[in-house]
């Protein structure tokens, strides 16, 4: 893809931008990068604390915007943190996870975000997606090793150790209770039969582990079963409305909100339980970019701003 040429207006935006196109330029400046990011990558944001080894909940009444799969839409992330930085200065950013695979940019991408993590470091959680893969589980495509070859040579299988060190560290899901639970994919069919969500997402086996990190990065919602069926992509299922009813019982009311599939922007499942973000636009020819904006309301009943918006030419 071709260069775009943005007008970034935020200062912070702007210097950020700069600073990641001098650390992707050479293996070491990139390299120094993930080695620092696995010791800051997990960290809680503002009023939030781990309530079991990868969840996060947070608490109090901040503001919370959220941002779809990139997959390396450089050029459009840049344009939505240009277009609502600044004028949030409350907001706790969450991104959803797959930030690289597919795209024109990938570095560029993971680069971006992982510095925006360490200097804003309790205004931002970078969520795992299916495409930050354990290594028993890759999607397809999942051209990022390539990409670093490409760029790297010889230095690019280091260099992916560490980022799957990185991987391996990102949290699973933000809870705030009453207002929502955030993750890639969708709850853990443990929700089914536990009576909190802090026991739907605690596991004390390898397979159990395992299981519950399939469903929470592959699983997607669906108006064709109350319950949950197989799921075409071959890894996680497929959820009905009770298991999206039951996981917004847990929570105490509120929304799901998640990633992991192509729609234009914003799409609502399960009678509005659900929100689908997405938000690469220019990877996937799409319209437009999601991106979400909730802050606790009446109880159980969140305030939410869903806005589309339009990817650089």
């Amino acid at each position: 893809m071709t260069s775009i040429d943005l007008d970034l207006l935020n200062r912070e935006i702007l210097e950020l931008h700069r600073e990641v196109l001098e650390t992707v330029s050479s293996p070491s400046t990139y390299r120094k990068l993930l080695e620092e990011a696995i010791t800051y990558v997990d960290k809680p944001p503002l009023n939030s604390s781990y309530a079991t080894p990868r969840v996060i909940q947070v608490q109090g009444g901040v503001e919370y915007a959220f941002i779809g799969d990139i997959h390396g839409d450089y050029y459009t992330l840049l344009k939505i943190l240009d277009t609502m930085w600044s004028i949030r200065d409350n907001t706790v950013l969450v991104f959803l996870g797959d930030y690289i695979d597919r795209g024109y940019m990938q570095l560029e991408t993971l680069a971006f975000l992982l510095k925006l993590k360490e200097k804003f470091n309790q205004r931002v959680v970078l969520l795992r997606g299916n495409h930050e893969p354990p290594l028993w589980l890759i999607p397809h495509p999942h051209d990022y090793p390539v990409v670093l070859k490409r760029k790297y040579g010889l230095e690019a299988s280091s260099l992916y150790e560490y980022s799957i060190e990185i991987f391996d560290k990102l949290p699973l899901t933000v809870v705030r209770e009453g207002v929502f639970l955030a993750l890639h994919g969708g709850p853990p069919l443990k929700v089914l039969n536990t009576g909190s969500w802090r026991e739907a997402f605690t596991c004390s086996t390898n397979e159990e582990c395992s299981r519950l990190l399939e469903e929470v990065l592959w699983s997607d919602p669906t108006e064709h079963t109350d319950y949950y069926t197989i799921s075409p992509r071959g890894a996680g299922i497929l959820y009905g409305r009770i298991v999206s009813s039951k996981t917004i019982q847990l929570i105490q009311g509120g929304i799901v909100i998640r990633g992991h599939e192509a729609v234009n922007g914003i799409r609502l499942s399960h009678n509005g339980l659900v929100v689908t973000v997405f938000s690469s636009p220019l990877v996937y020819e799409l319209q437009c970019a999601g991106l979400l904006v909730v802050r606790p309301g009446e109880p159980g009943k969140p305030v939410v701003e869903k806005h589309c918006i339009s990817p650089p030419l």
